[in-house]
């Protein structure tokens, strides 16, 4: 079977490190024009007098701005590199079915076994700030729900699985590049997180070995398209359990 690991050819020290420096470049560009992307939907619904900053349309919207960056950088930095052979996907089928559905359910049992373990010891993980806003307003969450499957997950999944990891894996092979893009796709949530130093430590480990699920699913599969739906479908679940903690679920819709 052909392989994009250049280790096959021997290990070449310098080509990985500008492989590692190229996968954190393309998360940080990213998260650049996610930001920019993000501001200037903000600052026309204001400006508009559409929706004021605070308000939750203000955020929705913001939020889709940014993952609309991720993949405009992504593509940018991808044609400019002319890297695109670093990203695999195709159509589903029923055995790539069956692998989302897997994933997605082994997202969430680790993530609830963690949980739970870091409960036993008194840990309890930091807050995302999307959670704190949904637990004051609820209806954030459903407006989320949505957005994840269409935004959320498959921008961060081209970046993180489709690009960073697809550029690891030229220099280290899948097994490294899957443990250094998780370690990654942990560490920049820290961003997003409200709690102490020790729950935002767990939080960014616990992110991690998601990520290790998904990179493993990716590298199974060789299709971006797995990872993708397996994310949208984990965040759609913790968003509706959320909403169903907070409204007391189907006697909020009476």
């Amino acid at each position: 079977m052909a392989s994009d690991h250049r280790g096959s050819a021997g290990f070449d020290g310098q080509r990985a490190l500008l492989d590692l420096l190229s996968a954190i470049a393309v998360i940080a560009l990213a998260f650049v024009l996610g930001s920019v992307a993000a501001s200037l939907a903000a600052t026309v619904l204001v400006e508009t007098g559409i929706a004021g900053f605070d308000t939750t349309l203000n955020y929705v919207a913001r939020s889709i701005a940014q993952f609309v960056g991720f993949g405009i950088a992504v593509a940018g930095y991808l044609s400019l590199a002319d890297a695109w052979s670093v990203l695999r996907a195709r159509s589903l089928d029923l055995r790539g079915v069956g692998w989302i559905v897997g994933g997605a359910i082994t997202l969430l049992a680790l993530s609830t076994g963690i949980g739970a373990i870091l409960s036993g010891f008194g840990i309890a993980p930091a807050t995302n700030q999307v959670i704190a806003m949904g637990r004051e307003n609820p209806a954030v969450f459903l407006y989320m729900i949505p957005v994840t499957l269409l935004f959320v997950a498959p921008f961060e999944e081209l970046v993180f699985r489709g690009a960073a990891q697809g550029l690891l894996r030229r220099a280290f092979g899948p097994a490294i590049a899957v443990g250094i893009a998780s370690a990654l796709f942990g560490a920049v949530h820290l961003v997003a997180l409200i709690g102490g130093e020790v729950g935002q430590l767990a939080y960014v480990v616990v992110t991690a070995l998601l990520g290790v699920v998904l990179g493993g699913l990716y590298e199974h599969t060789k299709n971006l398209v797995v990872p993708i739906v397996a994310h949208g479908l984990y965040n759609t679940t913790l968003f509706a359990i959320q909403w169903v903690n907070a409204t007391g679920g189907a006697t909020a819709l009476l």
